[in-house]
Order: C-alpha cells, then sequence, then structure tokens
C-alpha cells in the first residue's frame, strides 16, 4: 500500500475498528512482506486486529494466517519506526516474534511494532503411523477410491484398523513464554533465541522470506544429531558462526539456522531458504 490516507476509523458501541486490519482469521495463505508507506490517518486508528470470535471463524478454528500475520511498515508512518513489522499481539496469539523488551506494544490495536527481519518458520514431522493388525481388513470393505467389496454371507466381521496416532506436540518458549502454534507455522524475528521441546522422534526446521544472513537460534532438549550444518564445539563458536551449525550441550541440541539463499518472491510462503532436520 502507497501514499494512502484514512480518515475516521475509530472504535464506537458496536464495533472497534482500525484503518489497517486483517480479514477474521483467514486460512488463505498468507506472506510476511505485505508493505506501507506513505500512509497518513486522519482522526483514526491505524491498525486493529479484533480478537477471534468462534462466530465467524473462517478457519475451522486453526487460524493460521491469522496469527502469523505481518504488515512491514517500510517508512515508519504506521507504528513510528521505520523498516518495522505489525504483529499479532492479542495477549492470547502473541507472535513469536514479538517481546516487551524489543517491540513497542500497541494494546488498543491487539499488536506488536517490532524492528528487525521477520519471516516464517515451518515445523515439519511425519505422523506416528500405527499399522494396522494382520489380516484386519479381510472380510471387510473396501475404501479409497475403489468400489465397495460386499462382505460374503457368513464371514466374519470386520476387524476394526487402528488409526494412525496422532504426532506428539511441538511447544514454542521464549524468554519463558510459550506461543500458540497452529498448523506447525509461525512468524519469527531475525537475531532471536528460541526453544522447541517435542517427544516427537525428528522434527524438520524451515525459515523463508527473511533476508540472506539473517539467523535464529534453536534450543531442543533431547535431540542429539542435525542432518545438516557444521558441528561445533561450544556455544561461542555458535553464536559466532556465520553458517547453519549445530552443537550439543549435554542433553541439549543447539542449532543455529543462518540464510544462506536470498529472498526471491517473497510472495510465496513455500520457498524454503533454509532447513534442517534434529534427531533424537
Amino acid at each position: 500500500m502507497v501514499n494512502t490516507t484514512f480518515v475516521n476509523f475509530q472504535d464506537n458501541e458496536q464495533r472497534k475498528t482500525g484503518a489497517l486490519s486483517w480479514l477474521l482469521f483467514t486460512g488463505a495463505g498468507v506472506t510476511t512482506e505485505n508493505t506501507v508507506t506513505g500512509a497518513k490517518f486522519i482522526n483514526a486508528k491505524p491498525v486493529y486486529f479484533p480478537n477471534i470470535d468462534d462466530r465467524f471463524d473462517s478457519d475451522n478454528r486453526g487460524a493460521v494466517a491469522w496469527r502469523s500475520l505481518a504488515i512491514h511498515d517500510l517508512d515508519g508512518s504506521v507504528g513510528g519506526m521505520g523498516d518495522a513489522y505489525i504483529l499479532l499481539n492479542d495477549g492470547e496469539n502473541d507472535s513469536v516474534a514479538t517481546d516487551e523488551e524489543t517491540c513497542e506494544i500497541q494494546p488498543t490495536w491487539n499488536a506488536a511494532v517490532c524492528k528487525g527481519d521477520v519471516g516464517r518458520l515451518n515445523f515439519r514431522a511425519g505422523q506416528i503411523q500405527t499399522p494396522p493388525e494382520p489380516g484386519a481388513l479381510r472380510g471387510g470393505f473396501g475404501f479409497g477410491f475403489a468400489r465397495p467389496t460386499p462382505r460374503p454371507a457368513g464371514a466374519a466381521p470386520a476387524v476394526p484398523v487402528t488409526p494412525p496416532a496422532l504426532p506428539a506436540p511441538i511447544a514454542v518458549m521464549r524468554n519463558g513464554k510459550a506461543f500458540k502454534i497452529t498448523n506447525n507455522q509461525s512468524t519469527v524475528r531475525a537475531g532471536t533465541e528460541i526453544q522447541i521441546i517435542s517427544e516427537r522422534p525428528e522434527v524438520s526446521l524451515s525459515v523463508s522470506e527473511m533476508d540472506q544472513g539473517s539467523w535464529i537460534l534453536f534450543e531442543l532438549p533431547g535431540f542429539a544429531s542435525a542432518n545438516t550444518g557444521t558441528q561445533l564445539g561450544s556455544m561461542d563458536a555458535l553464536r559466532n558462526a556465520n553458517e547453519t551449525s549445530w552443537y550439543r550441550d549435554g542433553n541439549a541440541l543447539w542449532v543455529k539456522l543462518v540464510i544462506a539463499e536470498p529472498l526471491l518472491m517473497p510472495v510465496k510462503p513455500s520457498n524454503t531458504q533454509a532447513s534442517i532436520t534434529l534427531s533424537r
């Protein structure tokens, strides 16, 4: 959005409002590079992200894109800080990229304004499969896209198939605070440290929509090795590394994910710039 003036966007008794907002709880794919420059506000609150209301939920209560929304304020005309990001911060669905020490919290906006490079973090891990018992489908019905096969008269009843077990959850912590993660996606800010806690045997991390050279540091208790990157011998070496590296410290694995690939197409969140898989 370029050189736009907003007039009379103010709260009233029926609803709260802001000049810049977000489609309620959208599941549509979004990019962190929604940019604003030259915005002006006359009797208008610049930003408001409404609280989630299940009556108007359009994303099956997932709110994936909603929780990872971002507006890149290029010149500070919205939030007062040039080259900053406006992120969701409503007390319940705060972005992992935010904190009170380095961001300016705007309670009436349900937002935070944060300097620094913001991109998208994705987690990936295959479901833990529980295979059916031998012969579980014997005498039952076909399934999938095939034509159902009737069970012959007098045949034994079909044995129920055990559904696949759900993967163990992932908890994301920063500065001692837990954050909600929906569909294994989140906004993330360069130069921050994040703790990831999970009982999964393997977790894959990938980042996109970030500047070349940006980095994020992860701590994963209980993990032991990585499938890529350089193994280093100390935390000091890891903190000073300028390429993706990892260090095992007792019962925890520390990973510094460094963006080596340039940002080519910021409108496609699927463009992975760096990735790593961690194992126990």
